[in-house]
């Protein structure tokens, strides 16, 4: 395959991505799992290694939604491959800071950080993400429509 077709491919699927992805709030592109035998979640976990679910996922948000709060049982990566992101985060009781990305840059979320995401941009931003949770907890629907895993929500807190 050439170049040039390799780059056409690559572009019409980043388009149908954010014209799909408009549709929805929330929109499921790519929701890849494995799993381990045995990982242990420190101070998230039981106290052991357990059974647990790799996660990479691919999805989109729309200008001026947001994922509501909560938190991970370990680290998350993320990669904000298009568009504009606020993260805000609960640093102590009613306490939070915000940070703002744009496309083409990446941010590492803790194990227990409590934050929520909201898409401040003017167009559909396109998010990959990776993380870790036990098996036992599974897929769920954190949103309407938007299914999954390692994901767990919070009261929105009185941030100050």
């Amino acid at each position: 395959m050439t170049r040039n077709r390799k780059r056409t491919i690559g572009i019409l699927v980043v388009l149908i991505t954010v014209v799909v992805g408009s549709a929805f709030a929330l929109s499921n592109v790519a929701l890849l799992l494995g799993t381990v035998p045995a990982y242990d979640f420190g101070i998230s976990g039981p106290g052991y290694p357990v059974p647990a679910t790799v996660q990479i996922h691919a999805f989109t948000v729309r200008p001026g939604e947001s994922l509501p709060w909560h938190f991970h049982k370990a680290t998350s990566y993320v990669i904000l491959a298009h568009g504009k992101l606020t993260e805000e985060h609960l640093v102590g009781p009613n306490q939070c800071v915000s940070e703002e990305f744009a496309g083409g840059t990446a941010f590492v979320e803790g194990p227990g950080e409590v934050h929520n995401v909201k898409n401040t941009g003017n167009n559909v931003a396109v998010i990959w993400w990776a993380t870790v949770f036990p098996q036992s907890d599974g897929i769920v629907e954190f949103a309407p429509g938007f299914r999954a895993g390692g994901v767990y929500p919070v009261p929105t807190p009185n941030c100050n």
